[in-house]
Formats: C-alpha cells, structure tokens, sequence
C-alpha cells in the first residue's frame, strides 16, 4: 500500500474517533457510556486519535514512513528548513485560533 493512501486511511480513521469524542465532550447528554473517563487515563484516551491524525497526515503530505521523517528532515538545507519549520507553525497556528473561534462563537 503506498505511504500516502496509508497516512489518509490513518488521519481519517482516528479523526473519526477524534471528532466523535469532542463531539461528545461538547454534548455530554449524547454520552453514550456510564462511565465518563477523567484524570490522565481520559487525557491518554483523548489524546492518542489526535496523536494518530498528525502521524496520518505526516505521512500522506511527506511521502515517508513516520519512523523515516526524522532522516529525511536532516538531509535539507538550513534554510529550507526554517521555511518549512515557520510555514508548518503559521499553518498550525491558523488551524488552532480557527478552531477556538468556532468553538467560542
């Protein structure tokens, strides 16, 4: 299976699962469960789809293996590495602030 097909069937499935949990963190009367999990066993349980997405979409946008990425980010320049390190936190930044924008309205 090609890296990318396998990064977007792992970002979408754990987005999946992330969504339906902050769907359900929002909505807690559409909780399905008795038990609502707190403390750090509910923050592992929260965190590891989100954790999933981000591998997901490392590998569908840089073609590499996750355990490979690390190789590949050493063999570029200096500043190509600025310009790719300050795009992916101007990116990630609109992303999040967008996010807590519909969230607050």
């Amino acid at each position: 299976m090609p890296i990318q097909l396998r990064g977007l069937l792992i970002a979408v499935a754990c987005g999946l699962v992330f969504g339906t949990q902050m769907y359900w963190i929002a909505n807690p009367e559409a909780y399905p469960f008795a038990y609502y999990p707190a403390g750090i066993g509910g923050v592992i349980l929260l965190a590891t789809p989100g954790a999933g997405v981000i591998v997901g979409l490392i590998e569908l946008f840089s073609g590499q293996p996750f355990y490979q990425v690390e190789e590949a980010w050493g063999r570029i320049s200096g500043w190509r590495k600025f310009l790719f390190s300050l795009l992916i936190v101007l990116i990630g930044g609109a992303i999040a602030f967008t996010i807590v924008g519909v969230a607050v309205m």
